[in-house]
């Protein structure tokens, strides 16, 4: 029988992406996959470290500022966070795998972690993310019925009288949004509910490289919007999720996004399948990912090219991410986000090499 566990927000989007890809990063039950009876299915290729070691040297540091309350002396505050996000890079490197061909420099990445700190700092201060309740790694812990349990463990917690509860992520990407799931956050405002009877009143990522700008007017944090349909719709994703484990239902779905940052794409045949599928349909002039060659797109209006940004797409109730619809007519638009054209009307003809 498979084991009964707790469902956290990293294995349930996972495993909707692609349950064999869960399975072999995590293992289940009895199942071997490789690596032994429960155990992940052995990496073909040991992959560089190095993102993860930055992110965890941060947060470690964030966690001590609120849980140690190292902001109750400011004087310094800045140099002595610096210096500890220093300190721990130096020790994640020590002890872990970076491959310096794809990786920066080790100089590099301590700059990059001492900034990220000072920056946050700035964030704290332009955003007010302070107050009687500030803690960082909570646990939140419930069920959303009595076979399906689940946790979310919260980066930051902060309560404050004027805005009441936030819940915050720290993110150290380096393309703002690009990575980052709103799900995520509304995963944890469902637990929030289950252990406190009620949602949080603020979700926001907080993003390391892209602090607060008090002179422009700038927030440190993406504010996400959710609504209780959202916790509703996590919820229900929870029990189909976990029900799809505890029957062992891990076969693969191979797609493009999915598998371009799979550790074991070289070694899934259902991926390999699909790309040589789709290599066969190139040679024979068949249908592929992109047009080839002189395309009618077909809009009522828009000029040639360039022009004004496409939007965002807005997050779906139930968690579930739409991306969005390009600017005014006249430019193509590649997998839903992209720029859009603008200006002039009539037919727009594009050609790929």
């Amino acid at each position: 029988m498979a084991r009964e566990f707790t469902l956290y927000w990293t294995s349930l989007e996972m495993y909707e992406a692609c349950p064999q890809k869960y399975l072999w990063s995590r293992g289940w039950g009895t199942l071997d996959v490789g690596g032994g009876p429960g155990r992940p299915k052995p990496l073909p290729v040991r992959d560089s470290g190095h993102h993860r070691m930055m992110g965890t040297a941060i947060g470690k540091v964030v966690e001590d500022f609120y849980n140690l309350e190292l902001w109750r002396d400011p004087k310094g505050l800045s140099d002595r966070l610096a210096e500890r996000a220093e300190k721990e890079i130096l020790l994640e490197l020590a002890r872990g795998y970076v491959d310096y061909r794809v990786a920066p420099s080790k100089a590099e990445m301590v700059k990059i972690c001492r900034d990220g700190v000072v920056g946050f700092l700035r964030t704290v201060k332009h955003d007010r993310l302070l107050g009687p309740y500030s803690r960082a790694e909570v646990n939140l812990m419930g069920r959303v019925d009595a076979s399906t349990p689940v946790g979310g463990r919260a980066d930051i917690i902060v309560t404050r009288e004027d805005t009441g509860t936030s819940i915050l992520d720290g993110k150290n990407s380096q393309s703002k949004g690009k990575y980052t799931d709103p799900d995520q956050l509304r995963w944890y405002a469902m637990c929030f509910r289950l252990v406190h009877g009620r949602l949080p009143d603020r979700l926001g990522f907080v993003y390391f490289r892209y602090p607060a700008d008090p002179d422009a007017g700038v927030s440190g944090v993406d504010w996400i919007p959710f609504t209780e349909g959202d916790a509703d719709g996590l919820a229900a994703r929870a029990v189909a999720g976990l029900t799809g484990m505890k029957a062992e239902r891990f076969d693969p779905t191979p797609s493009p996004k999915t598998c371009k940052f799979c550790d074991f794409e070289t070694v899934c045949d259902a991926r390999q399948t699909q790309k040589a599928n789709r290599a066969s349909r190139r040679s024979k002039g068949g249908d592929d990912d992109f047009p080839t060659g002189f395309v009618d797109l077909g809009f009522d209006s828009g000029g040639t090219g360039g022009g004004g940004n496409g939007g965002d797409g807005a997050a779906g109730s139930s968690g579930t991410a739409n991306t969005g619809g390009g600017g005014g007519g006249g430019g193509a638009q590649a997998s839903g986000t992209g720029d859009g054209g603008s200006g002039g009307s009539g037919i727009v003809i594009i050609s790929w090499s």
